[in-house]
């Protein structure tokens, strides 16, 4: 059976959590980073955001040039509609 995931915002809490604490980030935490390219505008935020103070939360080669590639999709969907 596998393991059910966390919530991207509860895995980079934990992250963030275990990293102030001095302690070991279990391996579910890892599981949950791993699906970032599947989160939405305001989870990838966060974890840029929580980047800053833990670099080592972006595991990947290139991770936060996707990230922002993927935040720019996000913003590219805004239409700007004018009020009259």
């Amino acid at each position: 059976m596998k393991n059910k995931l966390l919530t991207p915002i509860k895995a980079v809490d934990t992250f963030v959590k275990c990293k102030k604490e001095g302690q070991r980030i279990p391996i579910l935490v890892w599981d949950s980073l791993r699906t970032y390219s599947k989160w939405n505008e305001v989870e990838l935020t966060g974890l840029l955001n929580a980047s800053s103070y833990f670099p080592d939360i972006l595991f990947e080669k290139d991770m936060e040039q996707k990230i922002v590639a993927r935040l720019d999709e996000f913003n590219s969907r805004i239409v700007d509609i004018p009020i009259k």
